[in-house]
């Protein structure tokens, strides 16, 4: 029975890494192909025109460009908020799962293996996946917003 017990929990706590790499995968995919397209929004969302001999200069705000960078913006900030917080219920339940693995050893009589020395490790597992995930968000809703900002700044 605690046979089945421990495959049981080897599983899941397999699965749970899998998991992980396959949501991080993800996330950073996707939020690379928003960047794209936000990035190429922010391009396009401010035109200038300039007019007679004079060069009369016209800012003018391309409404359709604006508007998909900032969905593209929001979808990145939804994607990744997404993820973050699957990220770290994972972290919390592999965690568990050590835990009760190694309870599971303490009662065999094999204490060698302890939850304190390899919980430590899942968190710094999972902190690691959430901080290159959170940077790589940050990055991809800020640069755009630099260059929109820029593109507006570059016109007065």
């Amino acid at each position: 029975m605690k046979e089945r017990i421990h495959e049981q929990i080897s599983t899941e706590l397999k699965q749970a890494s899998r998991t992980d790499t396959t949501i991080l995968i993800i996330a950073v995919i996707v939020t690379f192909i928003l960047f794209a397209i936000s990035m190429a929004f922010a391009e396009q969302s401010v035109t200038y025109s300039y007019t007679g001999l004079g060069q009369t200069e016209t800012t003018k705000f391309v409404v359709w460009a604006t508007a998909a960078m900032f969905i593209s913006l929001m979808a990145t900030l939804i994607i990744d908020l997404y993820s973050i917080l699957a990220l770290a219920n994972n972290k919390k339940r592999k965690v568990k799962l050590v835990e009760s693995l190694s309870k599971l050893y303490q009662e065999e009589g094999a204490t060698s293996y302890s939850a304190d020395v390899v919980s430590p490790g899942y968190k710094t597992w999972g902190n690691l996946f959430i901080a290159i995930l959170s940077t790589l968000a940050g990055l991809a809703i800020i640069i755009p917003l630099i260059v929109f900002i820029d593109k507006i700044v570059e016109g007065l």
